[in-house]
């Protein structure tokens, strides 16, 4: 394939639903040969066109049955970027957001519909073909999608073929193997491969040598046994669920002064819980009936840094580029509320500058010291995810700083959302955010 190029697309109604019409300087510059059947792809979509040549049409337009424009979500008149050899013409590349549709025409993915829209604008503006789904939405037998873009400040509802990439941000069945295999086996690749829970997560990292000293100490909890003996140890003890974000079910466990005596701090929706049991097997009995049947891992407790009382860690945002290099778009702090357990947004945690909160507590030289661990941490983190996970596109890695200024790995998150660059007012932040997953989409999709 040739070097991508821009081109205008155009519906003719005279024309044959498989014939491409193209000027005389257009095939002299792609090097077509007239009068030939070439291959003209859509996606994972091909239709064999037969090119005839039409010397009046300018040099950087094309021009096909408005059916084929119907069946591939092309819009008429539009310019689109096109890869191109003797045989055949890519036109794309075709982005597929999986989301959760929502009822509602204005919002129809929810609280993330100002994002998706977004990456489509973001998108458009690079010459690619950018839609979002619901997975209810895919014909295999037909290997179309009936998905949604955003038009004239509307969102409008097109037919599409199966995309060059999937860009996966719902909560269903895109993260179970079977749908991926099967897309897979169809040609279509993915921005992110699903998650393996943080205890999967955990294994993984302590395989590199260069993270371990970066690790809180975890163990996945089969007794509760095994969590006394770690709050012997180190005195308090989060439980976290495998699987799950935005800091929800999480347990915070404490010894009390009173031998014997264990104190737990959990959230329920809007409301805090903040109880104690009297000996193990009560706190046991206690806790479980809120655990369900979720799995958990114990892990230490970070003497995190803390600002008005309230604790702090950071999210930094670690992206791959147009060329496919891991690059940390932006850091922030979050901090917590009053008497909250977790620092997460969701939960009514707010934001602070990392420079800024940093120097409240250590010189400038060591704060240039801990931002650059910070960075080197991030980074490695995701090649790390990587060589177990296989291609990753972004992770959202929370990292603590402790009040001795030692660095914490906390988690990392493959759906990380970008708010907390929009609460900081740092707007070219997040507009980059949104800008590199459509580069490296681009770039899986061989543009």
């Amino acid at each position: 394939m040739q070097p991508d190029w821009q081109i205008k697309i155009s519906g003719d109604a005279k024309l044959h639903d498989n014939t491409l019409l193209a000027g005389k300087d257009l095939i002299k510059k792609l090097d077509l040969p007239a009068k030939q059947v070439i291959t003209l792809q859509f996606g994972q979509s091909r239709y064999p066109m037969n090119l005839v040549i039409d010397p009046l049409l300018p040099a950087d337009h094309l021009k096909i049955n408005p059916a084929v424009l119907d069946k591939t979500g092309l819009r008429n008149n539009r310019f689109y970027t096109i890869k191109y050899n003797k045989q055949s013409i890519r036109v794309g590349p075709y982005i597929g957001i999986a989301a959760n549709l929502k009822p509602d025409k204005k919002k129809p993915f929810g609280g993330q519909t100002f994002f998706i829209r977004q990456l489509i604008e973001q998108a458009q503006a690079m010459g690619a073909v950018c839609f979002a789904f619901s997975l209810h939405d895919i014909n295999f037998l037909q290997a179309q999608i009936r998905g949604f873009t955003y038009i004239n400040n509307v969102w409008e509802k097109r037919l599409y073929p199966l995309p060059d990439v999937i860009y996966p941000r719902s909560n269903d069945e895109i993260n179970r193997y079977i749908l991926r295999r099967k897309l897979i086996k169809m040609g279509v690749h993915f921005f992110n491969p699903p998650g393996i829970g943080k205890w999967g997560t955990y294994n993984a990292l302590l395989k590199n040598p260069r993270l371990i000293k970066y690790l809180p100490v975890t163990h996945l909890l089969n007794n509760f046994s095994e969590l006394d003996k770690m709050l012997h140890k180190y005195h308090h003890v989060y439980l976290k669920p495998i699987t799950g974000s935005q800091g929800k079910n999480i347990i915070r466990i404490s010894q009390s002064r009173h031998p014997g005596v264990y104190e737990y701090q959990y959230q329920i929706k809007q409301r805090r819980i903040n109880a104690k049991a009297n000996n193990l097997k009560e706190l046991e009995h206690h806790l479980l009936s809120s655990m369900g049947k979720k799995h958990y891992l114990a892990q230490q407790q970070i003497n995190l840094l803390r600002r008005d009382g309230c604790i702090m860690d950071l999210r930094v945002m670690t992206q791959k580029n147009r060329t496919g290099k891991w690059l940390v778009t932006g850091k922030a702090f979050r901090i917590g509320t009053v008497g909250s357990i977790t620092s997460n947004i969701s939960g009514g945690g707010r934001v602070g500058d990392i420079q800024t909160m940093l120097n409240l507590y250590f010189n400038r030289k060591r704060v240039e010291e801990i931002i650059n661990e910070v960075d080197f941490l991030a980074l490695e983190t995701a090649r790390t995810l990587e060589d177990r996970l296989g291609p990753i596109g972004e992770l959202g890695i929370d990292i603590g700083v402790d009040q001795t200024g030692k660095i914490w790995l906390i988690e990392a998150n493959l759906k990380p959302a970008r708010k907390i660059f929009t609460l900081i007012g740092d707007y070219e932040t997040r507009l980059l955010s949104v800008r590199r997953p459509v580069e490296y989409c681009i770039y899986l999709a061989g543009f």
